[in-house]
């Protein structure tokens, strides 16, 4: 038992410690720190070898990674491999702790086969493999469904011929995730009696599209993809992005996802691709029925919605996601039109800490201005609030939105206590803008005491806009500013929680 005086007097002597630091630097930083000293060493090693990526310049920088002759002699505390093209050497060994293995190349030799046979095969730790461009082995699917702890699958950028697709299949029944990343399986491979009910996590993206001129029945390629979602009863996690071109047949969802927290929409996504993933019945394409007809035994379950990438979908859809959805916490959607608010009820959203939406309205109806903002000021727990988005080509710059003003309602909102990220619609290339005053800034700096950052263009006045730089930044608020292309700088911004 450890006394006072036996009690290490320097922190780096505490593993646990250490570990804390190490989770923070980067591997030329940890492999620096192994350098330093005996002690040093022995405290750093092993996430000096944690993840090891080997192969041809796979940092761009002409680095390959460690030699083989330190591989072999530290192999045993290597838990996450990548091989990038140039792999020779690497599949001789056996890595007795390896947890995750990333594979990546396009060349189809028997040196690579064994690659594969090697690593995936008599790697009984093995939980998690991603294969990118790889050109898999004669009966590589096969094997791998046997094998006794993948857990976690990754395909990028593969084709699966039919042939290989069942036993593909019977690999996905022991996953708990699956990401499909380009993936092609050749028509005939769809999953038909499979179920994936240990599967809790789908990320899928469809091949990109190629018309070859054939009849409507050959073009639904990506049906394997809607397969497995209907497939997969106990989805927790899905994130979707696929292209509809009007060809997929009518599907039948018999059970629903009761289990769905997360949901992600990218692509050409409309209001009947939500019908269709939320609909227990049938779905048809060209069906004219709102989601809110559909979504009665999701909304419960419903945790995080992304709806940023996808095409925007109606007022109506995104009201129904506010107003029946209790235990949402975040929503990323676009426009809705704000005079939908005043004819539904009230949001019943009150878990929301991340909000990214914006409200489209006549800007001299102050009466629906006071409604916006008193909705908002129910969501006492919001953290972030974006009420801008890159809007660019879809012709909503012709509208005007929510003013961020005491006049309109903004004093309504001190009861958002939680704030600390807010920005502020900013029409891109548009003569309208918002005109902060100085009582608006200053009304903001008093109320929300948590408030870290402001972003968005705030007044046309370039000397005002620094008189509220001065302000917001005495109270250690950060000012961003847009940019053209503010699209990609949301995506970046806002999904960063």
């Amino acid at each position: 038992m450890f006394t006072h005086d036996m009690a290490p007097t320097n922190p780096l002597e505490i593993q646990e410690i250490v570990d804390l630091v190490a989770s923070y630097l980067w591997g030329k930083d940890v492999a620096a720190c192994v350098c330093v000293s005996k002690s040093w060493r022995d405290s750093f090693l092993h996430h000096r070898w944690r993840t090891v990526r080997a192969g041809h310049e796979i940092d761009g920088s002409g680095c390959t990674g460690p030699g083989r002759d330190a591989v072999y002699k530290h192999r045993y505390l290597i838990q996450d491999l990548h091989l990038l093209e140039e792999m020779d050497g690497f599949c001789e060994y056996q890595y007795p702790n390896l947890r995750c293995l990333a594979i990546n190349w396009n060349r189809c030799e028997e040196k690579n086969s064994r690659v594969l046979a090697n690593l995936s095969m008599n790697t009984p730790t093995l939980v998690n493999l991603r294969l990118i461009s790889v050109d898999t082995p004669p009966r590589f699917w096969d094997t791998l469904s046997t094998h006794p702890s993948i857990r976690h699958l990754s395909l990028v950028d593969q084709r699966v011929n039919v042939d290989d697709s069942k036993a593909l299949w019977r690999v996905c029944m022991r996953l708990e995730s699956l990401e499909m990343f380009y993936v092609d399986i050749e028509d005939g491979g769809r999953p038909v009696n499979e179920v994936f009910d240990g599967i809790r996590q789908l990320q899928l993206t469809a091949p990109e599209w190629v018309d070859d001129g054939n009849t409507p029945e050959d073009l639904c390629i990506h049906m394997y993809l809607l397969d497995l979602i209907l497939r997969s009863p106990n989805l927790e996690s899905l994130e979707l992005d696929i292209e509809d071109r009007g060809f997929i047949r009518e599907l039948r969802v018999d059970g629903g996802w009761p289990h769905l927290k997360k949901l992600k929409l990218d692509g050409c996504i409309l209001d009947r691709y939500l019908d269709f993933i939320f609909k227990r019945g049938s779905y048809r394409p060209g069906l004219n029925t709102q989601a809110s007809k559909a979504l009665g035994s999701h909304f419960g379950s419903l945790v995080d919605v992304d709806l940023l990438g996808s095409v925007p979908v109606s007022s109506s859809t995104v009201l129904d996601l506010l107003c029946f959805c209790p235990n949402l916490e975040i929503l990323l959607a676009k426009h809705v039109l704000a005079h939908s608010v005043a004819k539904r009820g009230p949001w019943v959203c009150q878990q929301l800490r991340e909000l990214s939406i914006q409200f489209l309205m006549d800007p001299s109806d102050q009466d629906l201005q006071q409604l916006i903002f008193e909705r908002l000021s129910k969501l006492v727990r919001l953290e972030r609030l974006t009420l801008d988005y890159d809007y660019y080509g879809t012709g909503v710059n012709r509208h005007h939105a929510l003013e961020f003003r005491l006049g309109c309602g903004l004093e309504r909102l001190t009861s958002l206590q939680q704030l600390r990220f807010v920005w502020l619609y900013t029409p891109f290339n548009c003569w309208w803008s918002p005109k902060l005053g100085m009582e608006d800034v200053v009304w903001m700096v008093e109320k929300w005491k948590r408030l870290e950052t402001i972003k968005g263009d705030l007044n046309n006045d370039r000397e005002l806009t620094a008189q509220f730089r001065s302000v917001f930044e005495s109270h250690g608020i950060a000012v961003e500013h847009n940019s053209e292309g503010s699209g990609a700088l949301l995506r970046g911004c806002v999904l960063l929680r």
